[in-house]
């Protein structure tokens, strides 16, 4: 049992984490200057297969959470999810997105894996 809670947090974590990155995608991919803002490039920019894709994932999400919730307490599941979202698109910036990966970052993503594990074992 024990180790399907840690398959699910690490599940939930991940589709999170993809589903953000393909609504980041998508949203950043064609217009420019504003663009999504027009009302008459909505349609556009929010039919993008990316951004559908992106909803879609973290549709998916939300049901593994929801699965999650039933088996492991708030207190504990929220924080492990939350942590580990943190931890996963700070890699993902870095690595798909090109964003830096500052000191600042890499100190902040070990006070949260550091939380985790304090959260954990409590």
């Amino acid at each position: 049992m024990l180790a399907l809670k840690i398959i699910l947090v690490l599940m939930v974590s991940s589709t999170a984490t993809l589903g953000n990155s393909l609504l980041k995608e998508g949203a950043s991919r064609g217009l420019r200057d504003g663009g999504l803002l027009r009302l008459e490039h909505l349609p556009r920019a929010y039919l993008r297969p990316a951004v559908i894709g992106g909803v879609a994932v973290y549709g998916f999400s939300q049901v593994l959470w929801m699965t999650l919730l039933r088996l492991l307490d708030l207190s504990l599941s929220y924080p492990l999810q939350i942590g580990l979202n943190f931890v996963f698109i700070m890699l993902v910036a870095r690595w798909h997105f090109r964003e830096p990966l500052t000191s600042w970052k890499l100190l902040g993503m070990g006070l949260i894996l550091a939380g985790i594990v304090t959260i954990a074992t409590a």
